[in-house]
């Protein structure tokens, strides 16, 4: 059962009315004023108070409190004299808590019993003025930056008026352990901050200034700091507090209801047992061909995926065709109401949706950006899903009429839109074959479908910067989805953002997405897409050069890589010379890890400015992505457009 829910006004924009108006309709029971969204209002603080109060919400805590203690005793005087004031203020609010912050000053209080005797008297102080102080240790804090410092500190004083403050991101920004917390008295703690926060090396300052983010956004291990949390018997509000650039200027309705949604995930992952599912449990969990060891946290276990739809537009869904054709997926079949085309190999459906306005195009662009719109996971109940989405507040998508890609009415189908761009069908299908009876138009002399994948290895997905928070959340929690370790990949074109997730399949193998970060690049014609493509759909196989060899047979012009990538794996890899002289022929770029798993793959140019196809090969349980040769794939399709640049302005393929 989720605990009473709180959040700061400064993980909202807007004006702090719309702050409060967002807090509310997303469920939130409290909120913590942030000292700028007051100072800022044009409103009185009895009017907060009564405006809070009139939503259903609660003024939970007043913050910050900054730099009380100082090694000057008449600055030390002024503090206090600053802290009556702030109690003033807290009277007009209705609020009796007041967050106080550990010094980062270079004059803050080195001695323990000195600091003890200051805060004692903050705390006489608070004690006259029915308050009470939450006393938060800074990762950054001159001398007392560890929560366990902090709690030494204020049991010294000793004062039932002065407790802790434990916040996630200044404890686990530090690496410091959590477990402790487990053993502190639970009636000194007087209040809960939580945050994620992608992996970073960075100052810890500017890391929480700007880069925070909601529980299952980012790679902190929450769920056992919760744990211990819960272990010491608090039993106060979850609130969050998120630094965030993103969070700034998105809507306050959306950034409210992905952060509750956040509190109810954490309640879940913190009462799994077992393996810890946030850092890198995907990467142990999952390997090519092996048993999952860890439980799915959806409510039926999801399948393989077996379709991916592609939104091609009129301009390139040729070309999408004939590489489609080239790497052994051949037409099967056309809906004649909406002119969508199947393409098959074995058990894999790829939908191509020429459909016009389906993909972005802007004047002066050359070309459309066909991207993968749909992606369709086999599940033995769908219906369990809509029900997940709505524990989640996550609205399933209405399905299309008969003459879509969807099933018809009465079929078995839920569908939850990841982002604008992006919907995940899952569905009762057992296999591509079923998709046949969809499209009525059978071509005639159709070739039985090759077979010369064994499934969709990973699904890659460019995905805008305004909407990568919430894609995480909604992926991590209505799909229960495990996070590896985030990625910062350089290449030619810069360094990329990347996150891989994991969904564990009935199957025993695993769904795979590779989502990076698209900067929201302007120019006069609108956003642009990053140079060289990032939106693929990868197809697993079980012999790379005999595959390769068929699909040159059919046609195929596989992305051509230097010969200097070849030099280079002589002195990287212990490899053969048939070995390399087979990759150098069929443009085939290896990867292998320290297990002695092996990654082999090779790429279709890229069509339009984003798309492109990868086959791959993993070898011995290989877990990543072959994510090094990804400078080698961007340098390589910039190579083949500057040499000839009606590629680009034709958005011409393989």
């Amino acid at each position: 059962m989720l605990p009473r829910t709180s959040i700061a006004t400064v993980c909202l924009s807007g004006t702090l009315d719309e702050k409060l108006d967002a807090a509310a309709a997303a469920g939130f029971d409290g909120v913590e004023i942030f000292e700028p969204d007051l100072v800022a209002s044009p409103f009185s603080p009895h009017r907060i108070a009564s405006a809070a109060a009139d939503r259903g919400l609660s003024i939970d805590l007043y913050q910050p409190f900054r730099d009380l203690d100082s090694a000057d005793d008449e600055r030390f005087a002024r503090n206090l004299i600053r802290l009556e004031r702030k109690f003033d203020l807290m009277d007009a609010l209705g609020c009796d808590l007041l967050l106080v912050c550990s010094s980062p000053l270079p004059g803050a209080v080195a001695d323990d019993a000195r600091l003890v005797a200051q805060l004692g008297a903050a705390a006489e102080v608070a004690r006259r003025r029915g308050k009470r102080l939450a006393y938060e240790a800074l990762a950054w804090g001159t001398h007392v930056n560890d929560y366990r410092h902090a709690a030494r500190l204020v049991a010294a004083v000793g004062d039932p008026v002065l407790g802790n403050c434990l916040d996630s991101f200044h404890i686990l920004s530090r690496g410091d352990d959590p477990a402790g917390i487990a053993e502190m008295d639970a009636d000194s703690m007087f209040f809960l901050q939580l945050a994620d926060a992608p992996a970073m090396r960075m100052d810890l300052l500017q890391w929480s200034r700007h880069h925070r983010c909601l529980p299952g956004q980012g790679n902190f291990d929450l769920a056992t700091f919760i744990r211990a949390v819960q272990a010491s018997g608090y039993r106060g509000p979850w609130s969050l507090e998120v630094f965030s650039d993103l969070f700034r200027h998105a809507d306050a309705g959306r950034t409210a209801r992905d952060a509750h949604r956040s509190l109810r995930y954490l309640a879940e992952i913190a009462d799994e047992t077992g393996a810890c599912p946030i850092v890198g449990a995907a990467a142990d969990a999952v390997a090519a061909g092996g048993v999952v060891d860890v439980p799915s946290r959806g409510p039926a276990a999801a399948g393989d995926i077996v379709s991916v739809r592609v939104a091609a537009g009129p301009v390139l869904a040729p070309r999408i065709a004939e590489c489609l054709s080239y790497i052994g997926f051949d037409l099967q079949g056309v809906d004649s109401v909406t002119g969508l085309r199947l393409y098959r190999d074995a058990d894999i459906a790829v939908v191509v949706d020429a459909t016009a306005g389906t993909v972005w195009t802007a004047p002066g662009v050359p070309a459309d950006m066909p991207t993968i719109a749909q992606i369709g996971l086999r599940s033995d109940n769908p219906a369990a899903w809509e029900q997940r989405a709505a524990d989640f507040d996550v609205a399933v998508a209405p399905v299309p009429a008969p003459g879509t890609v969807a099933p018809a009415s009465g079929d078995e189908v839920v569908r939850l839109d990841v982002t604008e761009t992006l919907a995940i069908d899952l569905r009762a299908v057992a296999s591509a074959s079923e998709w046949q009876e969809r499209f009525d138009l059978v071509p005639r002399r159709a070739a039985p479908p090759s077979k010369l994948f064994t499934g969709v290895d990973h699904v890659g997905l460019g995905i805008p910067t305004a909407d990568w928070e919430g894609a995480m959340l909604l992926l991590r929690s209505v799909f229960g989805m495990w996070v590896d370790d985030g990625l910062d990949i350089p290449d030619a074109v810069g360094t990329m953002r990347s996150q891989a997730l994991t969904l564990p399949t009935s199957s025993g193998s695993a769904v795979r997405i590779v989502a990076s970060m698209v900067p929201t690049q302007l120019d006069d014609h609108g956003p642009l897409r990053r140079p060289g493509g990032l939106t693929h759909a990868a197809f697993a196989c079980d012999d790379i050069f005999d595959t390769a060899r068929r699909c040159r047979a059919r046609g195929l012009r596989a992305l051509p890589i230097p010969d200097n990538y070849y030099d280079d794996l002589i002195a990287r890899f212990d490899l053969s010379d048939a070995m390399i002289e087979q990759m150098r022929t069929f443009d085939v770029l290896y990867d292998a890890d320290d297990d002695g798993g092996e990654f082999f793959h090779f790429f279709t140019p890229t069509i339009g400015e984003d798309l492109f196809f990868e086959i791959v090969c993993r070898r011995n349980g290989y877990r990543g992505y072959g994510e090094v040769n990804s400078p080698a794939r961007v340098a390589a399709e910039l190579h083949r457009r500057a040499v000839d640049p009606t590629v680009a302005a034709s958005g011409s393929g393989p």
